[in-house]
């Protein structure tokens, strides 16, 4: 191998040219400057420090030249699979530009391939396919890749499988001289992240209880007559000034009839005109008089009515008849209470 790195290292700089057009200055210039630091730790035997330069140095100017010294920096650190990926890797860009080192990258990946180790992963059938995901050493393995042993490094490799509404789940494996191929089975996903939805409460039963009895209507107030006796007693009142008109009137009237008689007026009512205007006047009095006592009465008889027709609040006297002990025997006792 190292004949073929010492002749790559006079058509690397070619290469980095070629592939300059594809991209930027300064990245050529990256490239470059990482390229040489690389073969001068490669030089010192520093082959772990060197493959993460020409590394980084392909990433920013892919070419031939580049990707075969990091191939042989793999194979010199034991990355054999890494190794083997890359001069096939470099056999495909040899074989697209017709470059005569597609023949030297091609053997040496077939001398690496007989020392491959290698990892097998596979899905169980249960395991849900949608949004599922699997993860190599970070790397995302491809359906086509499940099932089927893949080439890697020797040493420890993580498996993390990760679906929708699960936690990712990691599986380990080693391969190395004592199991060159290993096997990781994903039989099931992490613990589900999707919340539980806890069950809604029982709705609690109606209690069995009598409908309330309908409310009853306000009693009326009551009516302690007050209204009316005070009522009977104005037209009390007034019948008694009625009375009081008709007896002054009336005595008016008698005096008149009188005073005609005494001599304006004889027995047989031959009177003057003084003794008629007298005994007119007499008249008149007389009707005012019955009016008055006519009126009179019937407002006191009806004030009279309504006074003691009245409703009275319920009187606390009472007659109570009670057994009670006397000497020589039992009896009754009357007793009043106010």
């Amino acid at each position: 191998m190292r004949g073929v790195v010492v002749a790559c290292a006079v058509a690397c700089s070619l290469a980095v040219s070629m592939t300059a057009a594809a991209q930027s200055p300064d990245d050529v210039a990256r490239a470059d400057a990482l390229f040489n630091a690389a073969k001068a730790l490669t030089d010192a035997g520093q082959y772990t420090d060197a493959c993460a330069k020409y590394a980084e140095s392909k990433r920013l100017a892919p070419g031939i030249g580049v990707t075969l010294y990091l191939a042989d920096c793999y194979e010199h650190i034991g990355r054999t699979a890494s190794a083997w990926t890359e001069f096939r890797s470099a056999e495909g860009l040899a074989r697209e530009r017709n470059d005569r080192r597609a023949d030297v990258a091609r053997q040496h990946a077939q001398a690496l391939e007989p020392k491959l180790d290698r990892l097998t992963i596979t899905v169980a059938p249960t395991i849900p396919q949608a949004g599922l995901q699997v993860l190599r050493d970070g790397v995302a393995v491809t359906q086509e890749e499940l099932g089927l042993p893949s080439p890697v490094d020797p040493g420890d490799h993580a498996v993390v499988v990760t679906a929708p509404g699960h936690a990712p789940r990691t599986f380990t494996a080693h391969v190395g001289p004592e199991s060159p191929n290993a096997k990781v089975d994903i039989d099931a996903l992490g613990e589900s992240t999707a919340p539980i939805p806890e069950p809604a409460p029982a709705p609690l039963p109606a209690p069995l209880l009598a409908p309330p009895p309908p409310a009853l209507p306000p009693p009326p107030p009551e009516d302690t007559g007050a209204t009316r006796r005070i009522l009977g007693l104005g037209l009390g009142a007034m019948g008694v000034a009625g009375v009081a008109v008709g007896s002054v009137f009336g005595v008016v009237a008698k005096s008149k009839l009188d005073q005609s008689n005494a001599g304006p007026c004889d027995a047989t009512d031959h009177c003057t005109t003084s003794g008629l205007a007298t005994r007119k006047d007499a008249e008149h009095a007389a009707t005012t008089s019955d009016v008055g006592f006519a009126v009179g009465a019937v407002l006191l008889a009806g004030g009279v009515a309504l006074y003691f027709t009245a409703p009275r609040a319920p009187s606390q006297t009472g007659w109570v008849l009670a057994p009670a002990p006397l000497a020589g025997g039992g009896g009754a006792l009357l007793r009043a209470s106010f």
